[in-house]
């Protein structure tokens, strides 16, 4: 679903917010209130400053927002080479600001030389994102908290989840609206935001480390301000050259291909893992599945043994759907599951992980994000509704969500999440952003790099890739055979940890423009 080209978004976001002032005043810095533990290391050189922005750069009158900013300074003593500012971009839910900068910082240190480098000559900053407000508990979501819920989507397609479902977005959607920031939290106005500290940090150019949602953030940010961009690394990046929608439906393909993976090793290997050679009835199994089983367990399929471990406490629910996780482990424990001793135990520790999962993740993936938002405080959620409804084209008519579930449903039969709820949510908000999203125009950007692992559910390659393919400064490493999203400091990859510290510390790229990095051959047992 592309649309015009990104220069026509430019051209939006030149019209519609005001360019930032030439001259901003420059930050404070100041002790942070505490020092994350695990940031000993770094503690010496962590400072903390605000960054005052426009709420509304349309309508700078409207008044500011204060947004944190964390710094670690670069190592290295006064008057040695320092090369500026890297701005480490965050992912959706990513953690608070302080330890993420922190734990970056010292994972710098521990590396190679490159990666000490990158530690000795860049100053490590990072910027708060906006948030819908969040007084006393009293965010749209949790205003929200008490009304029906409906099962995943993916799991249960009948009329009366459906309209559980809409009946929750509609009261999401119409009571962010009445949030004040709910228009101001998105894309363009982080573009303006990052500017706006580079401004007050003094630098005519930004280094950006930008990975999954911040790596479109960031293509954009160099797409508006080519010239302000150094190094630019994009780690687990989504697909610039698309859209949020899109994004959000690669992920359900992405997991749809790992389940059949998986699906093919169980009927390939019958005498194996004893379930027969027809993918079909594997399939018909899954969808057997309670509903808060199947939105847990799905998510967490990598490969043969769980599946087969889903399988095996399928059948046990299938006898008693009463059955609960402690009953299950016990039912587990007499039963065998696979004919080789080593197979048994890998399924049976699968299994165990699964009902873990189970039992943290019990009342399922009420918002579609997954797993990542265990934890995270409503406030934030609902922000990354705010940025994914004002950045994304979703349409108006209601009934469009029920019928593209039900869609992605017959081509990804285990692959359907509540990913679809997302977008019967945003269908209700009013869209605050100009709707260009499109191929970015990158010429005029200095030749980046792109990591991505071979298997990343999140941000999957094969969108990456057609990203890398359409922009001839693009060049890329991929960890094959890892599966993972994020993977810029990963040291069991070490081509790609290696890569990515020469990039960072020197600008020194590899030579062609796609390289695979596999994994160091294993150790032999003593």
């Amino acid at each position: 679903m592309k649309s015009a080209p990104l220069g026509l978004l430019a051209a939006a976001l030149a019209t519609s917010l005001p360019a930032p002032a030439e001259s901003v005043v420059p930050l404070t810095w100041t002790p942070c209130d505490s020092v994350p533990a695990p940031a000993a290391n770094v503690a010496a050189r962590m400072e903390c400053a605000r960054l005052a922005v426009p709420r509304d750069y349309a309508n700078p009158a409207a008044g500011t927002l204060d947004l944190d900013v964390v710094r670690v300074r670069a190592a290295a003593e006064r008057g040695a080479r320092h090369d500026g500012t890297l701005l480490l971009e965050q992912d959706e839910f990513a953690g608070p600001l302080d330890q993420s900068v922190t734990a970056m910082a010292s994972r710098w240190l521990e590396g190679d030389e490159n990666w000490r480098n990158v530690a000795r000559r860049l100053d490590l900053v990072g910027l708060a994102p906006r948030l819908m407000d969040d007084a006393s508990g009293n965010d749209c979501l949790s205003a929200t908290s008490r009304l029906p819920r409906h099962a995943s989507l993916g799991a249960d397609t009948t009329n009366a989840n459906f309209a559980v479902a809409e009946n929750l977005a509609r009261a999401v959607g119409t009571a962010c609206q009445n949030d004040p920031m709910h228009s101001h939290i998105g894309m363009q106005p982080r573009v303006e935001d990052i500017d706006m500290l580079r401004n007050a940090l003094g630098q005519s150019r930004l280094h950006i480390l930008g990975t999954g949602y911040g790596g479109w953030v960031a293509t954009y940010y160099a797409e508006r301000y080519p010239r302000n961009v150094g190094r630019l690394l994009l780690d687990s990046t989504w697909d610039a050259d698309g859209s949020i929608y899109e994004a959000m439906e690669a992920r359900i393909a992405e997991r749809g291909r790992t389940i059949r993976r998986a699906v093919s090793a169980l009927v390939d290997t019958p005498d194996r893992y004893g379930w027969g050679t027809d993918a079909n009835d594997i399939h018909r199994r899954l969808g057997m599945l309670p509903a808060s089983a199947h939105a847990v367990w799905m998510r967490n399929v990598d490969g043969a043994h769980e599946l087969s471990a889903v399988l095996a406490m399928g059948r046990l629910l299938e006898r008693d759907p009463t059955l609960s996780t402690d009953a299950l482990r016990g039912s587990l424990a007499t039963t065998r599951l696979a004919v080789d001793a080593k197979d048994d135990g890998a399924i049976r520790a699968a299994a165990e992980r699964l009902l873990d999962r189970l039992d943290a993740e019990g009342s399922g993936d009420p918002y579609g994000f997954g797993p990542r938002v265990d934890g995270i405080p409503p406030a934030v959620v609902a922000s990354a509704f705010a940025a994914r409804c004002n950045d994304g084209s979703w349409g108006t008519r209601r009934r469009y969500w029920r019928d593209r579930t039900l869609e992605l449903k017959e081509a990804w039969p285990a692959g359907v999440g509540n990913e679809t709820f997302q977008g019967m949510v945003c269908s209700e908000w009013p869209g605050a952003f100009e709707k260009i999203i499109s191929a970015p125009t990158l010429h005029d950007v200095p030749r980046f790099l792109m990591l991505h692992a071979e298997f990343d559910e999140e941000a999957p390659l094969r969108n990456a890739a057609m990203m890398l393919n359409a922009h001839p400064s693009a060049t890329m490493v991929v960890a094959r055979g890892l599966r993972a999203h994020g993977v810029v400091t990963r040291t069991d990859h070490p081509c790609v940890s290696v890569v990515a510290g020469r990039f960072l510390a020197d600008g020194v790229l590899p030579a062609n423009k796609l390289t695979n990095c596999r994994l160091p051959d294993a150790s032999p047992a003593p």
